[in-house]
């Protein structure tokens, strides 16, 4: 299996926030560094507070998709999703000067699709409310012609009566493989994880109508249909699940030194 592909990006702002400089670095994760045409990539993130100040970042995930999180140049919603989510009440937290937060149980899709050309950029951009925005340089991907489509199945989802049908298709290009959800009304292609370049891949019915048993050889993975992400599965597959986890061990290993040394100076 092709390894993943890691870019980093280096996210910077500085603003007056509580008389004291604002900072800092945002680690987007993709996994791969190419887009087929009409693609919804994806990635996580972690982000580290390289100021002086505390962040204000929302608990949830979906939360901080909604109202922080921005790929594109039309900020005009933004305020107003932001107010909403913090209007929720205990919907945001301090990230302290020196910590790092990782997101668990979402991923994040990175334009929805993005305009498709042989080179392509787009910005994220994390929102702190009052007008201020953290934007990172511009993440570069290249847009490529597939070597080949397999459809694997045509599901829907049943349990919500929804009418759109979705195909699963292994996609390959050069020596990669991957899995990906593509809807059959708007054509639109939603990754989701890489596959073995050789194994035959079957799909099958799981004990959920959401769910969906998928093999990559003699190794399966439950695929939840509605949320586009493996729930359980071996970490050559399940490069979210895997990145996610050994990403945020190591921020609370380096969270728990800051806290330390920050303890020890205040004695």
């Amino acid at each position: 299996m092709k390894k993943c592909h890691t870019l980093l990006i280096a996210l910077i702002g500085i603003a007056s926030l509580a008389s004291a400089e604002t900072n800092a670095l945002i680690e987007v994760k993709l996994f791969k560094n190419w887009l087929i045409k009409n693609e919804c990539t994806f990635g996580n993130l972690a982000i580290k507070n390289t100021g002086e100040a505390p962040i204000l970042l929302a608990k949830d995930a979906f939360d901080f998709d909604e109202g922080q999180l921005c790929f594109t140049k039309e900020r005009s919603m933004r305020d107003r999703l932001y107010r909403e989510v913090f209007s929720r009440g205990d919907g945001f937290f301090p990230l302290h000067a020196g910590e790092t937060h990782v997101y668990e149980g979402c991923k994040f899709l990175f334009e929805f699709p993005p305009p498709f050309s042989e080179e392509m950029r787009f910005t994220v951009s994390v929102y702190l409310g009052n007008g201020f925005w953290l934007d990172s340089e511009p993440l570069n991907l290249k847009g490529v012609v597939p070597d080949s489509e397999e459809i694997l199945a045509t599901v829907n989802n049943k349990k919500r009566n929804i009418n759109d049908l979705y195909k699963l298709v292994a996609v390959t290009y050069k020596d990669e493989r991957w899995l990906y959800k593509k809807s059959t009304r708007s054509n639109t292609y939603f990754l989701v994880c890489p596959l073995s370049l050789t194994n035959k891949i079957r799909v099958e019915d799981y004990d959920d109508e959401e769910q969906f048993k998928i093999w990559d050889g003699e190794k399966f993975m439950i695929f939840h249909l509605t949320k586009s992400v493996l729930t359980e599965g071996p970490d050559e597959n399940n490069v979210l699940g895997k990145w996610t986890r050994e990403r945020k061990q190591r921020a609370e290993v380096d969270n728990a030194e800051v806290r330390r040394k920050k303890a020890e100076a205040e004695k």
